[in-house]
């Protein structure tokens, strides 16, 4: 009995692990069939795909299953290809396209996807971008160009490299870029044409521009001055009395700044002294503030005559203020009016002194290293007997230096002071012709700054008068602030015209400024003098000839006021007018003279201080 149990455990046992065993064995074997499957299939694919396109120029075929036992089809971007042909489809624009290959094999089917371009069309894409150019500048022009202005209009340059833009006008005209306000008497609409050039192919754009009329245009602050019993202002020496009144314009609308203030005004000025349109120094009876958050007594009034821009001085104290010069003059455009008759634009800025708000040195003090202003003024060489001059002037090698600063009236300056200064700057000189370290003396810095301003503006006093420098008490010398540059930028008749262009140094030259003569000697100022200018040019010295449209613009009807009362411009033969100059009979031909020799000057100046 246990025998026959034994043999029947043992006979369920043996059928239990065979049926296992078959189980296991069956299901191995489906596995490897559909992986068997997947392979060849995937081969299939890798065989299929050799001869897919990768850039899709043209019509194509794509191939046919390797052998019966696999069926293929394909669709492109969900549409199913018939007859296995992709169809090249011309556009402009290279396109991403999705094949979908299907694949089957002893009944598994699987779907791949492959993703290859179709390239566009040249002749399509060209045209394309020849429209897409053109719009942009299209864009360019009727965003860029107003439709009303109030002044000379600077036109857009095209927003894409090789396209040339070429503007005309049905009224008036257009010069180097410029539409040119024509001041109607009412408001005119003209029309701008622009014709575009894009290699062979050329557009025509035109859009309508309302020029306002000359009553609309902004005014300016304007100064009333009456001197007393209508009395002439002849004198540089003896003040007349006289008020001031100051309006100034919101919206056009007249605002009185000051009124009826009490003050004297006396001629000022050396070479421009002599000239049709008077400069003035006016100096009130109380310290007051003009335009500036300090007050004084003592202001200029440039007349700004030998400049037919009118500019020039604007754009060097702008200069100035963009380096950051411990003291920049302010420059106020203002229209001048003198016992009620019109005397032009002028320019409203500091007097050069010792002031806080100016500049900031130790005033009134016996001490002999106390604040120093001089000026290096070669214009005493014009005076016969100096022994009748103010005893406040020295020579350096025959240089003539005036002291500002101690003041020669006051009862604190002494003889000993003028020997002390002069002293100073004999000693500077000998230090730098003996190529010495000068670095006790002076304040590299400010000299530095001075120096590119007065090249940049290629001034034709930066060796000759008007040139100032300052020492507080302790301190080392400086230089500042920046004074006179109605001669400069190209405006000089009395130059050869070697020096009249806008190539070579000008400031360092021997018989020019003797101290940046042997400065320019030392390799550390030259290297030092490199490194601020390259911190100085793309964000101060590069804008610079841009101001000049931006500041002439601001001026539009004092301008032409201006120059409708002194009709100089290529009419002028005086001296200090260059041939260059004189050659020129438009405004706007005046402003493109300077607009153009500044920025050949700055590049000159770029390439040679960066050579150095």
């Amino acid at each position: 009995m246990k025998k026959t149990a034994i043999l029947i455990l043992l006979a369920f046992v043996s059928y239990a692990f065979f049926a296992c065993a078959t189980d296991t064995l069956d299901t191995t074997t489906a596995i490897t069939t559909e992986d068997v499957r997947n392979d060849a299939i995937n081969q299939e694919y890798q065989t299929l795909r050799l001869s897919f396109p990768v850039a899709l120029v043209a019509d194509f075929v794509l191939p046919e299953a390797s052998s019966a036992d696999f069926a293929v089809s394909y669709s492109l971007d969900d549409v199913i290809l018939t007859n296995r042909t992709i169809t090249y489809v011309q556009e402009a624009y290279d396109r991403e396209k999705t094949l979908e290959v299907s694949i089957t094999y002893e009944g598994l089917s699987v779907t791949k996807q492959y993703v290859f371009m179709q390239v566009a069309d040249p002749d399509l894409s060209e045209q394309e971008i020849i429209k897409l150019v053109f719009q942009a500048c299209y864009d360019t022009i009727l965003d860029d160009i107003p439709a009303k202005i109030y002044s000379d209009l600077t036109l857009p340059d095209m927003p894409l490299d090789g396209v040339s833009v070429e503007y005309s006008s049905d009224i008036s005209y257009v010069f180097h870029g410029r539409f040119i306000y024509t001041y109607p008497d009412i408001e005119e609409t003209v029309l701008i044409n622009a014709t575009l050039r894009y290699g062979e192919e050329v557009r025509y754009v035109s859009t309508y521009v309302t020029m306002a009329s000359i009553d609309e245009l902004s005014k300016i602050p304007a100064i009333y001055i009456y001197t007393e019993g209508g009395a002439a202002v002849e004198s540089d020496e003896d003040y007349v009395s006289a008020t001031m009144t100051v309006v100034t314009y919101e919206d056009n609308e007249a605002v009185t700044f000051l009124e009826n203030a009490v003050l004297g005004i006396r001629l000022r000025g050396n070479s421009t002294l002599y000239m049709p349109k008077k400069p003035y120094k006016i100096k009130f009876e109380e310290k007051t503030a003009m335009f500036t958050d300090y007050a004084r007594k003592d202001w200029v009034l440039l007349a700004n005559y030998a400049d037919q821009t009118l500019v020039r001085n604007y754009l060097a104290d702008e200069l100035s203020r963009g380096v950051g010069m411990a003291f920049s003059p302010i420059s106020v455009f203002v229209d001048l009016y003198l016992n009620g008759e019109y005397q032009g634009n002028y320019m409203l800025t500091d007097q050069v002194e010792a002031a806080s708000s100016r500049v900031d040195i130790e005033k009134e003090s016996p001490n002999l290293d106390t604040g120093y202003l001089v000026e290096l003024d070669k214009r005493l060489y014009d005076y016969d007997d100096w022994s009748l001059l103010d005893d406040n002037w020295f020579l350096v090698e025959g240089i003539p230096f005036v002291i500002k600063e101690p003041d020669w009236d006051d009862d604190t300056y002494s003889i000993d002071q003028l020997y002390y200064i002069q002293d100073y700057f004999v000693t500077l000189l000998n230090t730098l012709k003996a190529k010495a370290d000068y670095t006790d003396l002076i304040d590299e810095d400010t000299f530095i700054d001075w120096f590119i301003i007065e090249e940049v503006m290629k001034n034709v006093d930066s060796g000759y008068s008007s040139v100032y420098f300052y020492k507080d008490a302790g301190g080392k010398l400086k230089m500042g602030p920046i004074w006179d540059f109605d001669l400069s930028s190209g405006n000089y008749g009395h130059l050869e015209p070697a020096l009249r262009g806008p190539e070579g140094w000008y400031t360092s030259r021997q018989d020019k400024n003797i101290f940046f003569y042997y400065l320019m000697q030392y390799s550390t100022f030259r290297s030092h003098l490199k490194a601020r200018w390259n911190e100085l040019y793309e964000t101060v010295i590069l804008p610079l000839p841009d101001k000049i449209y931006e500041t002439s613009d601001s001026i539009m009807l004092s301008r032409y006021q201006n120059f409708e009362m002194w009709d100089v411009i290529g009419v002028d033969t005086s001296w200090y007018i260059a041939p260059e100059i004189h050659a020129i009979d438009t405004y706007e031909g005046q402003l493109w003279f300077l607009y153009d020799f500044l920025t050949q000057r700055i590049a000159w100046l770029n390439q040679n201080i960066n050579n150095l």
